[in-house]
């Protein structure tokens, strides 16, 4: 872990143990987030389809750790190509309800840090030139949208499950409210062999997800974006063996 990577968290931990509990982000829906004891890594081959043609675009690595205090966080950092380098995603939230308390965002032309005090993002965007203050209003709890698929691979899954719920995006004001649908249950071919899995679908706006939830474990297998605006999809397939089967 770097030394910033330290600075932030350890940070977040403090404010962790002073702050009562995080309340559901959306009340009466509960969430079985996963367990993460301590630290899992999770590689996702990506595929980018253009015009109906795919070509292997990297992999997308997921480091989901546990950082115990007062009140237990995850921490999860994604690391995928992106903007002509490596972007470095860094979200943490309760570990019992994802609620969001902090996200940081190292790409090739900007640096992003925010941090979830009560119903408010503060923090700042840095590019080469210029540092932006941040102080935006959520309304309330949140979700961070850089982890939509482990909100979703948490959420009470069943047929005809559909729900509204608040992610964070700061390009588009800070809450976006998104409509999250089971789609199907259905056994499917992946790249670690045919599996079950819920289909599930998330009106993420400009760019529409499909996520695909092993309905034993809990793993997420598959995501894939439709970015119609661009005439493009990406898809990451999940290359890292699954882990034991999950209850709830």
């Amino acid at each position: 872990m770097t030394d910033s990577r330290v600075r932030f968290s350890f940070a977040l931990l403090l404010a962790a143990a002073c702050a009562p509990p995080a309340a559901n982000v959306v009340p009466r829906l509960g969430l079985t987030p996963p367990a993460a004891p301590g630290l899992d890594t999770i590689v996702y081959r990506r595929v980018v389809t253009r015009a109906g043609q795919d070509s292997a675009a990297g992999t997308r690595t997921v480091e989901l750790r546990r950082l115990d205090g007062e009140r237990p966080l995850l921490e999860v950092v994604q690391r995928f190509p992106g903007g002509g380098g490596t972007i470095v995603d860094t979200a943490l939230a309760d570990l019992r309800t994802l609620r969001a308390e902090a996200h940081s965002s190292h790409q090739p032309a900007r640096t992003m840090r925010f941090s979830f005090e009560g119903s408010f993002a503060n923090g700042s965007v840095a590019t080469r030139d210029s540092v932006t203050p941040v102080h935006q209003g959520l309304g309330g709890p949140i979700f961070d949208s850089n982890i939509i698929e482990l909100v979703v691979a948490a959420l009470p899954l069943q047929r005809g499950f559909k729900a509204e719920l608040p992610f964070f995006i700061y390009e588009r004001g800070g809450r976006v409210p998104m409509e999250v649908t089971v789609r199907d249950r259905a056994t499917e071919q992946f790249a670690l062999g045919p599996r079950e899995a819920w289909v599930v679908g998330v009106a993420v706006p400009g760019a529409p997800a499909t996520v695909w939830v092993d309905t034993r474990t809990r793993a997420v297998l598959r995501v894939r974006y439709d970015v119609s605006a661009r005439g493009m999809s990406f898809t990451d397939e999940r290359a890292t063996v699954l882990p034991p089967p999950r209850h709830g």
